[in-house]
Parts: C-alpha cells; structure tokens; sequence
C-alpha cells in the first residue's frame, strides 16, 4: 500500500471551450492565429509574416483568371480503381472519401478563361486531394489542357503541386508523367506557344513538371 499519494489538482473555471474549427488558421510562419475570411480576402497569404498558405484549387483559379470567364473542361473525369487496390482502406474507398470532403472528382481542375481579357488554358492541381499525386485522370486532364491551348494557339498555365505518382494506379500513374511532360509539351514546343507552369508552396518541394519558360500570376 503506498503511503504517500499525489493529489489530484483539479482546474478551476470548469471544461475548456475548443475553438470552432475552420473559423481561425495557425500560421507557419510568425504562429499568429488568423482568421479564415481574413486568409480569404488576402489570398491565403498570412497578413503578418506573408506566410503562403496552401490554396484549394477553385479559389486559386477565382484569384488567378478574370471574373465568371472560368469554364471547366472534362469535368466528369473520374479515376477507376483497375488494380482494385486493397490496404488499411481501400483506394475506391479513398476516391469516395476525398470526393466527399474536397468537393472535387479528383485532384486537378481544369479548363479555360481569361486573363487580364487574354484568352488562357488552365489546369490547377489541389494538394487536399490524395497529395494532388498523379493518376490516370490527373495525367489525362492535364494533356487534354495542352492540347486545348495548342489547337486554340493560347497560353496555357499550370499550377503544380504534386505530391508525386499515385502508387494505387501502379504503372497507370508512371505513363501520366511520360505523357504530359513528353508528346504534349514537345508539341507545343513545336507550336511555338508559351507554356507557364506554376509550382505552389506544395509544388516547389514535390511538383512534376520541370520548368521551360516560367511565368508567374500569383
């Protein structure tokens, strides 16, 4: 029996009160609390240190193109589970869960705008969704962005911010890399179109695409 027993030290002024999340972010940078309408208007950009925040792709777009000049192409794009992937969770189930809590189908968003009145082909990838990795759909939506701005002899941005291959994809994944960054830009090379890739907070540690003639919006 022990003979001495530590005293239990209750805290006045009863349960704690948690903060309501989503309302407030703890920046990074300077560790200021900020609030969210204020990242907003700022675009995500910390008004204390200028910490950059990790920007969804729907707003990036909002912030990047003209007002209501944003039209998405191949919007109903959807990745398939050909491997039928199996782990703690399953990779159909992953797709389902980040469809849900993203909003998005996967994890790029692409189609065409303006810019500054400048007619521009876009695609713009969201690091919430799996990593922003590169799958099939990733890959495909990409090229069809290319290829769009190559037939409409416009510019073409592309916002990176890949967290890499989509292993659930296998070797489906490895071909994206090859396709985008091979036959579509060499023909746009040839087009002698510009092509300006923009690689956000997430992109410049982990993006795929290697820069040619970089131009930046943000």
């Amino acid at each position: 029996m022990a003979i001495f027993k530590k005293p239990v030290i209750k805290a006045e002024g009863g349960k704690k009160k948690e903060m309501p999340r989503g309302l407030f972010q703890k920046c990074p940078g300077c560790s200021e609390v900020v609030p969210e309408i204020e990242l907003a208007q700022n675009q995500r950009v910390c008004p204390r240190c200028e910490y950059h925040f990790a920007q969804p792709a729907k707003e990036r777009i909002q912030n990047l193109l003209d007002p209501e000049s944003f039209v998405e192409m191949d919007a109903g794009l959807k990745s398939v589970d050909v491997l039928r992937f199996q782990g703690m969770v399953s990779y159909k189930d992953r797709l389902k869960n980040y469809q849900e809590s993203t909003g998005l189908l996967d994890a790029v968003i692409s189609g065409h705008g303006t810019l500054d009145g400048s007619k521009v082909a876009i695609a713009v990838m969201d690091f919430g969704f799996l990593a922003a990795t590169m799958g099939s759909v990733v890959g495909e939506r990409i090229t069809r962005t290319i290829e769009y701005g190559t037939a409409e002899r416009c510019a073409v941005i592309i916002v990176a911010a890949s967290g890499g291959a989509r292993m659930y994809e296998g070797m489906l994944s490895l071909m994206q890399m090859a396709k985008t960054s091979g036959a579509s830009l060499a023909t746009r090379s040839q087009a002698s179109l510009h092509f300006g890739p923009d690689k956000s907070d997430h992109g410049r540690r982990h993006g795929q695409f290697r820069v040619t003639g970089r131009r930046h919006y943000s």
